[in-house]
């Protein structure tokens, strides 16, 4: 169970997160809309540990009743959080292989084992294999750098997984490919799933089971899959 209690997060005195509350269960899937600027992205990363923003003393962020408000980012993506990138960037002269080869080190499993299991994941996402050889999104589509994303996330294992924007830049076939994959890979599971997102584009192939709204910083309001659907008919401002 990831916990946050009033979260509240500045940049050189300006307050960018005021007060969320909120906790992340085990086998649910979350939706977090809101406007540009809204806060949404701001919220993982600082959930991810990102040392531009900084936490008031009152800020309270626990995992499995334990604070990591104090743990750098390396640590909580060891103890089970992953963060999805909504820009991905290109790292020239480095393949998806060995940016992951050097992620798993401590965990045990043999380059073979790590080849043919990026390899099988590659496939379900449909990404082209010799995307795999190249410098990790070195010229991909926008569609490619997601689908890499998510192998990577599925490569790692996480317990909590949160995605900014995995549906920004991908087509319809790739948006659907994606969704597919997290259905698949999230089956059985006890894993925690986070989509932050403007749409519902996504939330038709996964339903969430909870979905909050993010203004000015704060969540302004809570429901299910209905509120989503409410927003993409009437938009944010009729919250």
């Amino acid at each position: 169970m990831l916990t946050l209690r009033n979260l509240t997060a500045k940049i050189d005195r300006k307050i960018i997160l005021d007060g969320v509350t909120q906790t992340f269960r085990k086998k649910k899937i979350y939706a977090i809309m809101g406007p540009n600027g809204s806060g949404k992205s701001t919220l993982a990363r600082i959930v991810m540990g990102d040392p531009t923003f900084s936490l008031t003393r009152t800020s309270e962020l626990k995992l499995s009743g334990k604070s990591i408000k104090n743990k750098d980012a390396d640590e909580r993506a060891h103890l089970g959080i992953f963060l999805s990138m909504q820009s991905p960037l290109a790292i020239p002269g480095v393949t998806v292989f060995s940016l992951l080869r050097a992620a798993t080190q401590e965990t045990g499993i043999t380059a073979k084992e790590l080849k043919t299991k990026m390899d099988q994941y590659a496939s379900d996402l449909k990404i082209p294999a010799e995307l795999l050889t190249r410098s990790l999104n070195d010229g991909f589509s926008g569609g490619e750098r997601k689908k890499m994303e998510v192998l990577q996330m599925a490569v790692l294992n996480p317990q909590y997984i949160f995605l900014d924007e995995i549906d920004t830049g991908v087509d319809v076939d790739a948006l659907k490919t994606i969704a597919q994959f997290l259905k698949k890979h999230l089956k059985e599971t006890d894993k925690t799933l986070v989509m932050i997102t403007h749409y519902n584009r996504i939330l038709k192939y996964l339903t969430p089971d909870v979905t909050l709204i993010i203004k000015d910083g704060a969540i302004v309001k809570r429901g299910d899959a209905e509120l989503a659907k409410m927003i993409e008919k009437k938009g944010f401002d009729s919250i």
